[in-house]
């Protein structure tokens, strides 16, 4: 596919379809297998703790074809429950409750724990779901870079790029890396460094206030002066 030219307010817009993609894929995944009822809250936990360690192999498969990107999504904070003591309460608990996140662990792993405990753990849908949910991860890191580069760009005034194609994430992510380390950018930051440079000292030049657009004279204001004599300076000590 051929490169085009975009702005960077067009990317920008390509980010924003993408941020609702993600959050459509977000929600469809979390509506994944409801736990039927009734359901044993022990072996849902052991399935819990099963499905943790796959979900983050997966998510760490994903991120790892991304590995060069100056940031990404600390993935292991997101999912890896640090302490149990949240789990045991609901385990302990008197009112039976549906797992989620709002008992303890994380919305992605209960999806994928139902998973599990619905179809089996040698299913096939198990590992599938694990990969879903790591691509989920790894475009959200790709938004994530994207928005650094954007920045980036804006804040060397480069306002056009050439692209394959915006709405693919991973792609333009990869694209927008290599331009920044391409001759073609270094030559323009150099020679728009060159040219401040140039400004400057023309600045200096003997004769450079014939140059320099000198302010035009006030004109004559409606408003008068009224001096307060009652006025005490806050800044005086007294």
């Amino acid at each position: 596919m051929a490169n085009k030219a975009i702005s960077l307010d067009e990317l920008r817009a390509h980010l924003d379809r993408a941020k609702e993609r993600i959050s459509l894929e977000k929600h469809a995944i979390l509506k994944l297998y409801p736990l039927a009822s009734p359901f044993n809250r022990d072996e849902y936990a052991f399935a819990y703790r099963r499905a943790e360690q796959i979900g983050m192999r997966g998510i760490t498969k994903k991120l790892s074809e991304i590995a060069w990107l100056p940031m990404q999504l600390d993935a292991s904070a997101e999912i890896i429950t640090p302490s149990q003591t949240a789990m045991k309460r609901w385990l302990t608990s008197a009112m039976i409750t549906h797992p989620s996140s709002e008992q303890f662990g994380n919305d992605f792993i209960h999806a994928l724990a139902r998973t599990g405990v619905k179809y089996g753990w040698e299913d096939g849908e198990v590992p599938r779901l694990a990969s879903r949910i790591g691509g989920l991860f790894r475009d959200l890191s790709c938004l994530v870079g994207l928005v650094y580069y954007c920045t980036w760009l804006t804040e060397n005034h480069i306002t056009v790029i050439e692209l394959s194609n915006p709405s693919d994430l991973g792609r333009t992510v990869e694209e927008l890396a290599m331009l920044m380390e391409s001759p073609q950018i270094l030559r323009q930051l150099r020679a728009r460094e060159q040219d401040d440079n140039a400004r400057a000292a023309r600045s200096f030049l003997p004769g450079a206030e014939s140059v320099i657009t000198k302010p035009k004279k006030r004109e004559r204001s409606d408003f008068q002066l009224i001096i307060n004599d009652d006025y005490v300076d806050p800044m005086v000590t007294v």
